[in-house]
């Protein structure tokens, strides 16, 4: 037994001291070493191309969505440039002010052309007559409220009411209470009818 560990022994120290054995085992240490440096070398490239790959990723979605919102903007411009002429026409219809002078002028002007006497017209609160020239988002849709009472007959009265309706400038008939008249100005008796009128404009919200 002790002279086959010998022998074991001896053949191995020839084996290493020969030049094979040298270069086997310096190459795979070497191999080895070029391994372990690669793992660790390669490693943050990978990761940084990992981060590369996503960041594309996510700019081509951002390019996605960019691009529809380009395409809405392109049809909400081609939509405005179809409308841009009859923009004078809302303007007019609810004006940016109250326009509250030349409101009731017409008004007067309705019932006059109808021959009905105004007994009474009442306004609830006198708005601010400054015009804005941005609508922002501080601008909000606002009413002011005229009770404008007449007398006559009752076709013509409706006659009136659907003259209202049909102007431009929006009036927005909210109310309409009948009651029988007496002597008015010298006029027999006649219906009596207080029509409230709501006049719409956009101004600053209060």
């Amino acid at each position: 037994m002790a002279n086959i560990r010998t022998q074991l022994s001896t053949t191995l120290n020839q084996f290493y001291h020969q030049p094979v054995a040298r270069v086997s085992l310096e190459l795979f240490l070497s191999l080895g070493a070029v391994m372990f440096f690669a793992v660790f070398a390669i490693r943050p490239t990978l990761l940084t191309m990992s981060d590369l790959v996503k960041e594309i990723e996510d700019k081509e979605k951002l390019d996605g969505q960019l691009g529809q919102k380009i395409a809405a903007l392109y049809s909400a411009q081609s939509e405005y440039l179809t409308l841009e002429p009859r923009l004078p026409l809302l303007n007019e219809a609810i004006p940016t002010a109250p326009q509250l002078i030349s409101s009731l002028k017409i008004i007067e002007k309705l019932a006059s052309d109808r021959r009905l006497v105004i007994s009474s017209l009442n306004i609830n609160s006198i708005p601010n007559e400054t015009s804005i020239t941005n609508l922002t988002t501080q601008t909000k849709r606002q009413v002011v409220s005229v009770t404008v009472t007449v007398i006559g007959d009752y076709p013509v009265i409706r006659a009136f009411v659907e003259d209202l309706r049909q102007l431009r400038r929006v009036m927005i008939i909210e109310s309409i209470a009948f009651s029988n008249s007496d002597n008015v100005r010298g006029q027999t008796r006649g219906l009596r009818a207080q029509i409230q009128i709501g006049l719409p404009y956009y101004g600053a919200a209060q």
